[in-house]
């Protein structure tokens, strides 16, 4: 499920990096501890403190004066289904802020110089995440579900582990400390991973969910609301890389592959099998797809794009497309029989609904939030969070 697995990312970075200050600890030798103190220039000195004085504490920075964070919410969520709300304090916010410049590789200051009207774009993707890993709590609060004994005892054993993979318990606090996180928030990223985990069950995943539908009617959607199909692709530069059209123009590189794919589609509709034959240039076709998915594509409404979508919907069991243009060039669709193949996968395919199922409706739900922000959100620009 695509939500486990951002909040999954982001809780690996950040215990990655507490774990990579695991030997950042005091590394002096003996032999640095018995040098001649004398040798030590005070310029040295001088240098490393004026380092320091420039390496600003993990915190908040307003026209360079420290805020305080200690109880600082930055981002409050509500909706009208909610009993309460669910509060984002700054050092969860800060990290995830943190998280992102360094996946999308922004920790450059000189980036920054060049294109600091692209800070409120980052600053409305770090927003979005920031909510979007709030999903369990914010079911949790609708559907009054609370994390069990079960769950305390998984919270300790995960931290107990991290404390673990170090030497020392010393080492394990000056770690947090080195990279800017603290045992409450490590603590609170892990709650939130099991609240995550248990809202599912509870609500999706249990043994008596309370949203998911029977088996029955997850049958009668699947049949009903779904596709199956075989699937060529002709890409719109699939001779881009031909040397006869290496000087060809957009328009002549579309116009070959159109009429590739219809030379390809008059071969299938001549042959005795169209499915076979649809199938076997499935195989070869741009759409590469195609050979991960043996049993072809089943699919429902919103998970493909639109032209390829109505084109599969609008066919018969049994029956072929004609050419099917889309942004992604030209489709040869033929539509396979879905009954016998839920029976034969009936466990993979539940699977794959209800991860469907379940991601859509927490879209839904998040799109009813409404989100506030402390007085310093507006007042953000790069370096004012460290």
């Amino acid at each position: 499920m695509n939500r486990f697995l951002k909040l999954l990312a982001f809780i690996m970075a950040l215990t990655i990096a507490v774990s990579c200050f695991a030997s950042c600890g005091d590394t002096s030798t003996d032999e640095d501890d018995t040098s001649d103190s004398t040798t030590s220039d005070s310029t040295d000195s001088t240098d490393e403190e004026d380092s320091e004085s420039e390496t600003l504490a993990a915190g908040l920075y307003i026209d360079g004066e420290a805020i305080d964070t200690e109880n600082l919410v930055m981002l409050t969520i509500t909706s009208n289904e909610m009993s309460g709300s669910v509060e984002v304090p700054f050092d969860e916010y800060r990290y995830m802020y943190m998280y992102l410049l360094s996946y999308y590789g922004l920790t450059d200051d000189s980036y920054w110089e060049d294109n600091d009207e692209l800070f409120e774009t980052f600053m409305t993707i770090v927003d979005y995440y920031v909510e979007d890993n709030q999903w369990g709590a914010i079911l949790a609060d609708i559907y009054d579900i609370e994390l069990t004994d079960e769950d305390y005892e998984e919270i300790d054993e995960v931290m107990q582990e991290e404390m673990d993979s170090f030497e020392s318990e010393d080492e394990f606090y000056y770690a947090l400390e080195a990279s800017g996180i603290s045992y409450d928030l490590l603590e609170r990223i892990v709650t939130q991973s099991v609240l995550c985990e248990r809202v599912y069950l509870e609500l999706y995943g249990g043994d008596e969910p309370l949203l998911l539908e029977s088996d029955d009617e997850i049958k009668e959607s699947l049949q009903n609301d779904y596709v199956r199909v075989y699937h060529v692709l002709i890409t719109s530069d699939h001779f881009a890389d031909d040397e006869e059209y290496a000087d060809a123009t957009d328009e002549e590189l579309q116009a070959a592959a159109l009429a590739y794919a219809e030379e390809i589609l008059a071969e299938i509709q001549a042959s005795d099998d169209i499915e076979a034959a649809v199938y076997e240039y499935a195989q070869d076709a741009d759409d590469s797809g195609m050979v991960d998915n043996e049993a072809g594509y089943m699919f429902t409404t919103g998970q493909m794009v639109e032209d390829f979508e109505n084109a599969a919907f609008a066919l018969e069991v049994g029956e072929l497309s004609g050419i099917v243009e889309s942004v992604y060039g030209y489709h040869i669709i033929y539509r396979l029989e879905q009954d016998e193949y839920i029976e034969e996968n009936w466990d993979d395919l539940k699977t794959d609904y209800v991860s469907i199922v379940f991601n859509n409706y927490v879209d839904e739900v998040l799109a009813n939030c409404t989100m506030t922000y402390s007085e310093y959100h507006d007042m953000l620009s790069y370096g004012c969070i460290q």
